[in-house]
């Protein structure tokens, strides 16, 4: 396949990585361009604190910061992550990953908005806590296994790490509070793909909740009868 067919495939729309890379660079552009649609779409932990604007917490996924560089870098992350997780996990999977990620990290942010006020008042774009997440999941899935970085042969979880890294270093070498949404959404990123996800918890709930009501059931039924024997103080009937 030539090089010009295989942009051509990936950007298409018909691809989850051109779908995701088109939303990206539409909210990116609408929040950029009108000062009340970004007041609307980022996520500010004091509008959905105060004024209860629970569309904060999914509506900044795919924005980033108006620069030719997060366009580019992101719109080409997109593209080679959403085809490699199309492959792997399906469209529909990827895309609850990528949105629930987002959510669970904003809620993370919010909540802290109430100990912080640096976080309380900050906005926050979400489109590189999107990246993060799809680049770690990435690394983790290869794990062992070799992928090409650059040229360079790495082992899946290096690559994990190299994404981890960026920002890790945005927050050593700027602000921490600035990358609140990402470090909760790398933290929530490998716990899902180690199979902790929402619905998983939730059944793990359901299932543990259901023994315990089973083995109080099957004890409800039972009496302690005393006995004769001195040194027994009684058995169960």
């Amino acid at each position: 396949m030539s090089f010009a067919n295989e942009v051509k495939r990936w950007l298409s729309p018909r691809s989850m990585g051109g779908q995701m890379a088109l939303v990206l660079v539409v909210s990116s552009l609408v929040s950029a361009a009108s000062r009340v649609a970004a007041e609307q779409l980022l996520l500010q932990p004091a509008d959905v604190i105060q004024q209860f604007k629970l569309w904060q917490l999914v509506t900044p996924t795919f924005i980033v910061p108006p620069s030719p560089l997060s366009f580019i870098f992101g719109v080409l992350m997109l593209l080679q992550s959403g085809a490699w997780f199309e492959g792997r996990w399906g469209a529909q999977r990827t895309w609850i990953f990528v949105v629930g990620v987002n959510a669970l990290a904003n809620l993370v942010t919010v909540a802290l908005g109430f100990v912080s006020t640096g976080v309380f008042a900050m906005a926050f774009a979400g489109g590189y806590t999107t990246i993060q997440a799809l680049w770690v999941a990435q690394g983790v899935l290869i794990g062992p296994a070799r992928v090409s970085f650059w040229g360079f042969p790495i082992t899946g979880y290096a690559f994990a790490g190299i994404g981890a890294a960026f920002t890790l270093l945005a927050g050593i070498t700027g602000s921490w509070i600035a990358v609140v949404p990402q470090l909760a959404g790398l933290v929530i990123t490998v716990a899902w793909v180690q199979g902790y996800t929402p619905s998983q918890l939730w059944l793990r709930f359901r299932s543990n909740q259901l023994e315990r009501e089973l083995k109080r059931r099957r004890s409800a039924h039972l009496s302690v009868i005393q006995g004769q024997k001195k040194d027994r103080d009684g058995y169960l009937n």
